[in-house]
């Protein structure tokens, strides 16, 4: 029988390859089979391989698992699977989360250049963090996590170290079904740093083929929201400091669960096949670390 550091080890040498099936991804998000294909389907994730038809395996690579754990956390908080997918793709540097909670960042020396396809990287004596421990409990980081804050229904913000970061990145129209994004994401550098300073859509980047997905899907708005004297901005940062309910969404802790899950040092995500909705899935919201506080201080007209 393997022992539990060399199944451990086993795990990572998985991960390193960068290929995640359907079972993977419903095993460790919790997403539905159905709840996959529907994201597919409308556009929102992108698959590793454009491969259709009987006896194909869909895959994944790891920037899509990731975002995927995302949109499970913000699905669970009770919103649609599409509004999930939008507010996740448009999250403001995605990729920088993405890499630094991320187990080959935390446990091994990446600078150290090695055949990526025959060995891991050596590792660390002492690990940057304890995120992967197996001997240890995943619990959320205040000092590093990243969370996803709506105030009143309305203002959706990127919020870090402990709240002394806040950025409000877009808003929900239309009773919540419908996001602007403030952040102009059809400006994105193609290359970064950039030589020669052309820009596209994030969708259409060269960086990750997980980014180019479907525009059509993403309903794409954009209202510049900038100047300090902004109507919306100064109500946007004013909710955010007296909202009368909140949804917070760590979805750091979202990302390291769903890690921990495919290394085997968390149990499996509960998901039911009958439906997509955070009402009938059977998620432990718990564990997705999705929170509602509210303020019954009432704010003047």
């Amino acid at each position: 029988m393997a022992s539990p550091d060399n199944s451990f080890r086993k795990a990572l040498r998985r991960y390193q390859a960068g290929i995640f099936s359907d079972a993977d991804v419903m095993r460790c998000t919790g997403l539905s089979a159905r709840s996959v294909r529907q994201l597919i389907k409308m556009g929102a994730v992108r698959t590793a391989s454009e491969d259709r038809g009987a006896g194909r395996i869909r895959t994944f690579d790891s920037t899509t698992f990731k975002r995927l754990a995302v949109v499970a956390a913000i699905n669970d908080a009770g919103f649609s699977l599409k509004l999930a997918g939008q507010i996740a793709y448009l999250l403001p540097s995605d990729d920088h989360l993405y890499r630094t909670y991320d187990p080959l960042n935390v446990l091994f020396d990446t600078s150290v250049s090695v055949d990526r396809g025959r060995k891991l990287p050596p590792r660390l004596v002492a690990p940057r963090f304890d995120w992967f421990d197996p001997d240890r409990p995943a619990t959320a980081d205040p000092e590093r996590d990243w969370l996803i804050e709506i105030y009143d229904r309305r203002f959706v913000a990127q919020v870090a170290q402990k709240s002394r970061f806040r950025s409000v990145y877009g808003d929900l129209r239309k009773a919540g079904t419908e996001f602007v994004s403030w952040w102009p994401f059809h400006a994105q550098l193609i290359d970064y740093p950039s030589t020669n300073g052309e820009v596209a859509p994030k969708w259409e980047g060269k960086r990750l083929s997980a980014d180019r997905i479907d525009p059509k899907f993403l309903d794409y708005r954009y209202e510049n929201h900038v100047s300090d004297d902004d109507p919306l901005k100064r109500m946007a940062y004013a909710t955010a400091k007296r909202p009368i309910f909140k949804t917070t969404i760590n979805i750091a802790l979202a990302i390291r669960l769903a890690l921990r899950r495919y290394l085997g040092i968390e149990p499996q995500a509960l998901t039911s096949l009958a439906s997509p909705t955070a009402s009938t899935r059977g998620r432990i919201t718990a564990e997705a670390s999705v929170q509602v506080h509210s303020n019954k201080v009432r704010k003047p007209k």
